[in-house]
């Protein structure tokens, strides 16, 4: 299984995770096999630019990503992710790493379609 978390850095594991999917300007890709974590790579999110609702989504596709752990979404994005079958849970903060320690301890959980971001991108 292959999890994305949207950061603000390259810093893999120690990047501080981004409250903003779109605007992130990195992803934390990590791989879940049997429980442990391997293959941590970073990309940079520069799919159509950053606040582009499917650019993101496109790019994680792309890398075959099946879960995104992140803080918040809008609904926009959740919904396309959710269209090409990437789970998402939310309450991700802190370090990558505290990401995925939360979600091996199950304290990540799905997102409520109520909850959104309504992020405004007119600015």
């Amino acid at each position: 299984m292959k999890i994305a978390i949207p950061s603000f850095d390259n810093g893999g594991l120690d990047s501080d995770i981004s409250a903003h999917f779109g605007g992130c300007s990195h992803f934390v890709i990590v791989t879940l096999n049997d429980g442990k974590f391997s293959d941590v790579n970073v990309i940079e999110n520069r799919e159509d630019g950053p606040h582009s609702c499917a650019g993101p989504v496109k790019l994680l596709k792309t890398e075959e990503v099946d879960l995104v752990l992140l803080s918040n979404i809008g609904l926009r994005p959740l919904e396309i992710m959710q269209s090409q079958g990437i789970e998402v849970l939310c309450g991700a903060f802190g370090k990558v790493k505290d990401a995925l320690e939360d979600y091996l301890d199950g304290a990540l959980l799905p997102i409520d379609m109520k909850n959104t971001c309504n992020c405004n991108h007119d600015h």
